[in-house]
């Protein structure tokens, strides 16, 4: 028997992967979890393992194309065994959808189309998508589905039959040049989905505090020497990791999640750190943060920027966040106010370390490190005065760092 190979479901934001490049060739053998393609998700690149040993009989899907989670990709079968291709249909293979869930025996539930000339047509997602980059007009094909639902097929077989009804362009508004066309990638368009959805969803209140970070830096210069000594370089962003997680043990309330009707709050703080790449903002997870020594922490956490700069993170690395941290004071950010990585509640904003003149001790002058740090948080969830408080003992640990626990 053939074995069929699909894209797997990384995630529960995951809907499409895009193929990037193919490892094997029709007629090439492939042992049981060998790499056979890699795809690029919403969040990772990820190799797909052969699930059965053979010969790669049949590819179905082509570099830089968008398949659906579950969607049929290659066949494997033994090296004299004959497969008919043909057999084998995307349309059949597609994603489970809102619409297929309900055709079981069912009605059918249809995602409508709302064509140029207006009027109420239905098409699989597969066929809406072809149309979008053909642009073809939908309201010109003929479905052969049920009730006369338009099929990737159909979309296909009107391309090919003829000169294809295309959709006007819009006009030109005004003399603007266009330089570049830049495609949204798999993860760039599912950042600008989950953000939009955040920001639409969470009411986002902010509460911004200026740090003094004096004697953090000290207390950091001092270990620096017996910290390197055991291989460890200790970042500013490590100590407001620990600071953070101490803080959110101690204001639980912060570290919590809108599920429905109910607020999860958590036990544990797994610390989502915001980290820049090429390819668009990631957010790898260091799990069990509050549990764990600055060392551990700076070790950890450093293993975990490598990964994400270097494209290898898989899907554990980018799971059960709790909250975040996102720092653009290498950027010479001084304060900003970030967009909230739903499910967690809050997001913490660091700014840029400065050096100001400030009144200590009463009224001596003093030359102090300090920084802007900005919690962002959900106000359906979390209200000001504990949000308040919870930013204010981070605060406080930072300008004490004799309170951070667990410095070995």
């Amino acid at each position: 028997m053939a074995t069929e190979v699909t894209i797997p479901n990384l995630g529960y934001t995951m809907t499409v992967a895009k193929i990037l490049n193919w490892q094997k060739a029709v007629g090439d053998k492939v042992e049981t979890g060998e790499i056979l393609l890699e795809i690029e998700t919403d969040k990772v690149n990820y190799g797909i393992e052969s699930p059965a040993g053979g010969v790669v009989k049949a590819i179905l899907a082509k570099v830089g194309e968008e398949i659906p989670v579950g969607g049929l990709v290659a066949i494997i079968g033994r090296a004299d065994e004959e497969i008919d291709v043909r057999s084998y249909a995307k349309e059949t293979k597609e994603a489970p959808t809102p619409e297929k869930a309900q055709t079981d025996g069912k009605k059918e539930t249809s995602f409508p189309v709302l064509p140029a000339a207006g009027g109420r047509i239905f098409a699989s997602p597969l066929a809406r998508k072809i149309a979008g980059i053909k642009q073809i007009d939908l309201s010109r094909v003929k479905g052969s589905g049920r009730s006369g639902r338009i099929r990737m097929a159909d979309v296909e077989k009107h391309i090919l039959e003829g000169k294809p009804h295309k959709l006007e362009p819009a006009p030109s508004v005004g003399p603007v040049e266009v330089a570049e066309v830049i495609p949204l990638t798999t993860m760039r368009r599912t950042i600008a989905q989950r953000l939009a959805q955040s920001f639409h969803d969470a009411p986002h209140f902010n509460l911004c505090m200026e740090v003094d970070m004096t004697e953090a830096l000290r207390f950091r210069e001092e270990n620096r020497g017996q910290w390197e000594a055991k291989g460890v370089r200790v970042s500013i962003n490590d100590i407001l990791v620990k600071a953070v997680s101490q803080a959110l043990m101690e204001h639980p309330e912060i570290n919590s999640s809108l599920k429905g009707d109910e607020i999860e709050v958590y036990g544990n703080v797994n610390m989502g750190i915001a980290v820049a790449t090429e390819r668009g903002l990631l957010v790898p997870v260091l799990r069990d943060a509050d549990r764990k020594s600055l060392l551990d922490i700076s070790r950890e956490s450093s293993i975990l920027i490598q990964k994400t700069q270097e494209g290898k993170l898989g899907p554990d690395d980018l799971s059960f966040g709790t909250f975040t941290i996102t720092n653009l004071g290498t950027f010479g950010i001084d304060l900003f106010t970030p967009i909230i990585n739903q499910p967690e509640s809050a997001i913490l904003g660091v700014g840029k370390l400065d050096r100001k003149v400030k009144v200590v001790d009463g009224d001596k002058i003093a030359i102090r490190s300090v920084m802007n740090l900005c919690l962002v948080f959900d106000h359906r969830v979390i209200d000001g005065a504990p949000a308040a408080r919870f930013l204010d003992r981070v605060r406080e640990i930072l300008e004490s760092p004799n309170q951070l626990r667990e410095m070995v």
